[in-house]
């Protein structure tokens, strides 16, 4: 089992550059991916975006991809072609109009866009371990969303046995109450009708239609496959959308039971065995 919630992060230096990469994912209904890049690299969205793409299927992925050149290791490079644009320009202004003065080296490196930080996508194979890094936590992502499912997986394992655990003594319960309450309705009917003339086979026919309103077997029959069923394919990574549905089917199921025992005992158990559903319904929603 995969939660949809998770956390990886990496960082590495590529030449002088520190490169720290940030993913992270909530819970989603499908697969969407918001990335935050530097725009010198933002013509990688699409690469990146299949990327995650092979590796998630479900939740909310939140990438961020910081380059840092501040260690000072990284000097900017005076940019000559455009100086000598400057200096050439400024010099036909100072003969056009008689000046004296000329811009100094000081004043040019002043001027914006003159110093130039080098560019990291001309270093050596930059790009390529910039994807290599950004794999990286994207499978440290991963590993902590499969550590946050293994947990998810022993509350559902739990619960879904505690509640096949308490439907069993309810059913059984409820069998010997079934049987009671046609004896019981057939006494009544008879002390009712006594000495009018009646149908035996049409009276045993509404005391079983009547039984089978009360009985519970078959929603407890459907109960037990559900859990089954969903305890099967706990183990599996992309089971969210299916535990959900079987979820709501055992939902419906219980609150049948519910509807039909009028036993004391049993109300509460079936009151405890919603509240473990409960409990995995809100958890479904960070399943993969």
């Amino acid at each position: 089992m995969e939660s949809m919630t998770g956390f990886g992060n990496r960082t590495e230096f590529i030449g002088e550059y520190q490169v720290t990469v940030l993913a992270k994912s909530v819970n989603n209904k499908g697969l969407s991916l918001h990335f935050r890049l530097p725009k010198d690299i933002s013509h990688l969205e699409k690469k990146l975006y299949d990327q995650a793409r092979e590796i998630f299927s479900r939740g909310r992925i939140d990438l961020n991809i910081l380059i840092d050149a501040s260690s000072g290791e990284v000097t900017p490079e005076p940019d000559f072609p455009l100086a000598k644009a400057y200096i050439d320009s400024a010099n036909k202004i100072a003969k056009e109009y008689f000046l004296t003065s000329s811009p100094d080296a000081f004043d040019i490196v002043t001027i914006p866009g003159i110093m130039k930080a080098p560019d990291f996508n001309d270093t050596s194979d930059f790009i390529d371990k910039l994807i290599g890094i950004v794999q990286k936590a994207f499978q440290d992502l991963l590993v902590s969303r499969r550590e946050e499912g293994n947990g998810l997986f022993s509350v559902f394992e739990t619960n879904m046995k505690k509640i096949e655990e308490l439907s069993t003594p309810v059913s059984e319960g409820h069998k010997g109450r079934v049987e009671h309450l046609f004896d019981e309705r057939k006494r009544r009917v008879s002390e009712l009708v006594a000495g009018a003339e009646l149908d035996e086979n049409r009276m045993m026919q509404e005391l079983a239609v009547l039984s089978d309103r009360i009985d519970i077997s078959e929603e407890y029959q459907r109960l037990s496959a559900h859990i089954q069923a969903g305890l099967k394919i706990l183990k599996s990574n992309n089971c969210g959308r299916k535990l959900g549905f079987i979820l709501t089917e055992m939902h419906r199921e219980l609150n049948t039971m519910g509807a039909k025992v009028d036993n004391a005992e049993a109300i509460h158990q079936v009151i405890e065995m919603k509240e473990l559903l409960g409990e995995l319904r809100e958890q479904v929603a960070n399943v993969q």
